[in-house]
């Protein structure tokens, strides 16, 4: 089939999750035999990141075909979607690679490449993957201007809390309702997604077949060279460092366990300072995904703090293909993957704490954990199995099941 991946982010152009999988996906997809086209706005990057252009030349040997809208408005460009929710300045450019014969057009992140009104472009069979919680959460996270998960909303004081422009376009339910009406399928990858999407859809009579396919995670290398300095044994955080990810209640809770090593591995939001922490914990900074895999297989356990409700856990599912205990805090997707034979779940520091005493003093938990661990991930999150569903819900919608 001939693809095309519509999203905000795409390496180098990228910042989190969302952008590397799509990359993988296109790339797994090229490798079944498929033609795939990636249409993402370099604009957007340039307006998060302060930069002009990435540090990495865009990888042209994977046979992915990538388009990098490029406004001669510039920054406008996104701002212009961001504000009324349609392509705006990249509607031409959209227009003519939207056209081509494509059999599937598959929108990930679209906050800023076109928003809601971009799902009605082009002809083919369109599928909206949801990476984060945007449509129904202008803030992108459910994270509340009160440092909780959302529960009640209250979006404007949110915007304003998280530095955000208002979005006046999202008043009109009706309107996005009629946008999401174009896509003939949706795509969560978690439970916890779906459900607060489907209360939304319901809420504006929206009527679009869901459906739940778990996101996967790329074979790591877990058996290469880690620093000669680190700590024999120690607890791995990966992620942005910021009080959404849940990264100062971590290292509140580290505080009181000076015992207990913690290794973090990534970097500040918009490259602010690293928090504060104490003798036990080091920071790496930015670790290359090749060599991320030895740092999983060595640590006893994953610590995954995020208050905000991630709609998947990618860096869980991670750490269980290499054989890691997973100790996460129980909100958003993540509990679909950290089921009691592969890790603890806990709802305050004070369960942390326990949580952490446990896996450190019982290190053949920790051991029988990661062994159920790489076998949950084996049964449900690998390209394989991904593939297979996806292909097979694509085919469902084409034909109008």
């Amino acid at each position: 089939m001939k693809f095309c991946m519509v999203t905000t982010f795409y390496p180098p152009y990228s910042f989190g999750g969302d952008g590397l999988f799509v990359q993988q996906l296109a790339r797994d997809l090229v490798r079944a035999g498929h033609e795939v086209h990636v249409v993402h706005c370099t604009d957007a990057w340039r307006v998060v990141s302060g930069q002009r252009d990435p540090a990495g030349l865009p990888d042209s040997s994977d046979g992915v075909v990538v388009h990098g809208l490029r406004s001669r408005f510039g920054k406008l460009s996104p701002l212009v979607t961001q504000q009324t929710g349609r392509p705006g300045l990249k509607r031409a450019e959209l227009e003519r690679i939207l056209s081509d014969d494509f059999d599937v057009i598959n929108f990930h992140n679209i906050s800023l490449v076109g928003g809601p009104a971009v799902l009605g472009m082009g002809t083919a069979t369109r599928v909206f993957t949801l990476h984060e919680h945007w449509w129904v959460c202008p803030t992108h996270i459910l994270y509340k201007y009160t440092d909780e998960l959302c529960e009640d909303r209250a979006c404007l004081r949110c915007t304003l809390a998280h530095h955000t422009p208002p979005q006046l376009w999202r008043a009109s339910k009706a309107w996005m309702g009629r946008c999401l009406s174009n896509v003939d399928l949706v795509i969560s990858p978690s439970e916890f997604t779906a459900r607060r999407h489907r209360e939304w859809m319901q809420a504006a009579a929206v009527d679009v077949p869901m459906r739940v396919i778990p996101e996967y995670s790329a074979p790591l290398d877990s058996g290469g060279p880690l620093p000669a300095d680190l700590p024999a044994r120690f607890f791995l955080y990966v992620g942005r460092l910021s009080k959404a990810k849940g990264v100062d209640s971590l290292l509140r809770s580290f505080a009181q366990r000076p015992d207990y090593p913690l290794i973090v591995v990534g970097e500040s939001d918009e490259g602010g300072p690293l928090p504060s922490a104490g003798p036990n914990v080091r920071f790496t900074g930015h670790v290359p995904r090749e060599q991320l895999g030895a740092y999983y297989a060595a640590a006893e356990a994953l610590v995954f703090p995020s208050i905000c409700a991630e709609t998947f856990g990618l860096t869980a599912a991670e750490a269980l293909s290499c054989g890691t205990a997973v100790i996460a805090r129980a909100s958003g997707g993540v509990r679909d993957i950290v089921t009691p034979e592969v890790g603890t779940l806990y709802t305050d520091e004070t369960g942390l704490l326990g949580d952490l005493d446990r896996i450190w003093n019982e290190p053949t938990l920790a051991q029988q954990m990661g062994e159920a661990g790489r076998r949950r991930h084996e049964q449900y999150y690998t390209p394989d199995l991904y593939l297979s569903l996806y292909l097979g819900a694509l085919e469902e919608a084409r034909s109008g099941v």
